[in-house]
């Protein structure tokens, strides 16, 4: 079989010949998945010049109309050849899978702002809101290369829906329980992750607010929130220039959208590369010496960029200005920013992002419980001359922002 790819606008041909069958279907899966990575969300399936589709055929086809549609995308069939149009009408598929069927996603709702910036183009979406965004602060950021922490450190916390949080911290029942075990954690739309620590091998665990149960972090220190987020916004990068952009670039976007000097956000993105890093000790048990190579048994690094997509669930505060009582929280997003951030991202298998609007609303259990993180990281960049690897690029993606209104001390 032939596989031509033909691009009009936002809708990309895919020109077939030759037979779907056994031997090509797992070509033509690939192809399709290859497209949508690429960001190719609506796609057209010329079989003019196909002679055969088996019912593996067809099934291959059917798996990508539904992966597509999930995300708010289209796949049709146009031009059928007089055996594919048989077929399809035989196993009564016609009427959704054809040209003129239904196998468009209906039209969301218009964006308020539709802006190129930089290397992206940028749709918002305004959301309702009850109450703005606030922020307490818990605990002492600096205690973790100075003294370590202890028991009198130690704060529960709750987490339910429409509320949010970043920092260290373990699932347990009190310090003694978890002082092994604290590490990066973030908390959103009722859900909590966290990472523990004892070695390079350990893989996050998370919580889901279901029913009574209601997500509760054992905190060392943490930026917590509650409240709305008051915009939605999708973000692609330009196909015509790298087809990513970095993470300083999307959140200092982000700002500059918010037209705030400070905001909590939260994206849910394709990323073609996370450049972060994660604890390996707890520094309940002594603090984390500050040099190399010491510091190398304390912390994991990203040392290579990988080309490899993957989706990543990212919370964090950033902004240009703020309170005093904030600095320690925060460091500056990249060398030459003069955003301060504190970010924290989860890492899961590729999925493509839905297009359009997209509620915040049980997106983050959602995806948590249809594929388990493989990583949870502290987003930072890596500008070290000669070996450092740069930052997180990301290529699409939706993302949840609100200027914080107020920080306390909790």
């Amino acid at each position: 079989m032939q596989i031509t790819q033909h691009r009009d606008d936002e809708l990309l041909e895919l020109r077939l010949a030759g037979r779907i069958d056994a031997t090509w279907g797992d070509h033509l899966s690939t192809t399709i998945e290859e497209a949508v990575r690429a960001g190719s969300h609506r796609v057209a399936l010329n079989c003019g010049a196909v002679d055969y589709i088996s019912s593996l055929g067809i099934g291959v086809i059917v798996t990508q109309y539904k992966l597509l549609q999930s995300v708010n995308g289209s796949l049709l069939v146009t031009n059928p050849s007089k055996f594919v149009r048989e077929i399809l009408t035989t196993v009564g598929l016609a009427g959704i899978l054809l040209e003129g069927g239904k196998g468009g996603a209906p039209a969301g709702p218009a964006p308020a702002l539709k802006e190129t910036k930089g290397g992206a183009c940028y749709e918002v979406y305004k959301q309702p809101i009850s109450q703005p965004l606030s922020c307490a602060l818990i605990g002492d950021p600096r205690k973790l290369s100075s003294s370590g922490f202890s028991k009198s450190d130690c704060r529960t916390v709750d987490f339910p829906s429409g509320t949010f949080g970043l920092g260290l911290g373990a699932f347990g029942t009190g310090f003694d329980d978890c002082k092994d075990r604290f590490g990066e954690f973030f908390a959103l739309g009722g859900c909590s992750l966290s990472l523990p620590t004892g070695g390079a091998d350990a893989v996050p665990d998370y919580v889901i607010q279901t029913g009574k149960l209601i997500p509760q972090m054992e905190t060392l220190y943490a930026i917590t929130g509650a409240g709305d987020f008051s915009s939605m916004v999708r973000f692609d990068a330009i196909a015509e220039g790298s087809g990513k952009i970095g993470l300083s670039e999307l959140v200092t976007s982000l700002i500059e959208l918010s037209s705030a000097p400070a905001i909590a956000f939260a994206a849910l993105a394709e990323a073609t590369c996370i450049i972060g890093t994660s604890l390996l000790k707890s520094p309940a048990l002594s603090p984390m010496p500050q040099q190399v190579p010491a510091m190398r048994d304390w912390l994991s690094f990203t040392t290579e960029r990988v080309s490899k997509k993957s989706l990543a669930l990212v919370m964090g505060i950033a902004g240009r200005e703020f309170p005093e009582e904030v600095g320690p929280f925060v460091r500056p997003l990249c060398p030459e920013s003069s955003i301060q951030a504190h970010i924290h991202a989860a890492i899961f298998n590729y999925q493509p992002v839905q297009r359009g609007e997209l509620p915040f609303a049980g997106i983050v259990s959602k995806i948590i419980s249809s594929s388990n993180p493989n990583a949870l990281l502290h987003l930072m960049a890596d500008a070290r001359p000669y070996e450092g690897v740069g930052e997180t690029d990301l290529a699409r993606g939706a993302c949840w922002i609100g200027p914080i209104k107020t920080f306390n001390r909790g």
